[in-house]
């Protein structure tokens, strides 16, 4: 790979790294904390580029010393030696490289796909098809941190109570000390149908999009029925105990009050 297809590639992955951290596009891929990272990678990438620019500028500035072959043999008057340029065959010498240069710089030009990617489209969150394909049951007992029923903190107090889904999914599986009994809790989170049933879900993630795993909550209720896949929503209701149980593969049900469409949220996944 040339040197300028190198700095042009370093300018460009590293000008995607600063667009996404600054744009919030980066939460779309990982979780809020790995911003700082992203915006020092960024950095230190168009910082490389540029010194390497800056370095080819001034070299190509510097006169190249002319190659020079001396003749020893005395010329037919007498004559002193004298230095003549050295032949050179360009076609012996570089036939073959720029075949090559050629090759593998339409190769690297390749990388910049990706790069222009990121520039030009947003994907999309993970949604409904991700949690199809998931298990909620790995959500429930990773986020509890056990295979057992356990104690969980109390909730805040008040008439309705926010909690993520990944908690609220806990507490139905695991809570010993019975927490969101009788408690009316607000939810958001996306449509996902499957089965013939409405759920609630959100994607949780510990690092990144790639490591995501589902959180899901049955809706029970008129108005449940009919949605939307990947229709975000802030629902409030109550849970009703003893539905996350291994028969239900630790999805609990939520009887719904009210629920309100939503925009999706600058951070449509939970850390």
């Amino acid at each position: 790979m040339r040197r300028e297809t190198q700095n042009i590639l370093l300018v460009l992955v590293g000008g995607a790294l600063l667009k996404i951290s600054f744009t919030g596009t980066y939460l779309l891929y990982v979780k809020p904390a790995h911003q700082y990272w992203l915006i020092a990678g960024g950095v230190i990438m168009v910082a490389l580029a540029a010194v390497s620019i800056g370095r080819d500028l001034v070299s190509a500035r510097e006169p190249a010393p002319a190659a020079v072959q001396l003749n020893f043999g005395a010329d037919s008057d007498g004559a002193a030696p004298t230095a003549k340029p050295a032949a050179h065959d360009d076609h012996d010498d570089h036939g073959d490289d720029d075949c090559e240069h050629h090759h593998s710089a339409k190769s690297a030009w390749l990388l910049l796909l990706p790069v222009l990617a990121i520039f030009l489209v947003a994907p999309p969150a993970l949604g409904a098809d991700s949690v199809m394909r998931g298990d909620n049951r790995a959500a429930a007992t990773r986020s509890s941190g056990t295979d057992g029923s356990t104690t969980f903190p109390p909730i805040p107090q008040g008439d309705v109570v926010s909690l993520a889904m990944s908690d609220f999914a806990a507490r139905a599986a695991w809570d010993s000390g019975k927490s969101l009994d009788n408690r009316t809790v607000r939810l958001t989170g996306f449509v996902v149908t499957q089965d013939g049933a409405t759920y609630l879900a959100r994607l949780s993630i510990a690092c990144c999009a790639a490591d995501a795993f589902p959180v899901k909550v049955k809706l029970d209720g008129p108005g449940t029925a009919g949605l939307a896949n990947d229709t975000w929503l802030e629902v409030t209701g109550q849970f009703q105990p003893g539905t996350a149980t291994k028969e239900t593969d630790y999805v609990p049900s939520l009887t719904v009050a009210s629920m309100v469409q939503i925009p999706q949220p600058e951070n449509p996944y939970e850390a």
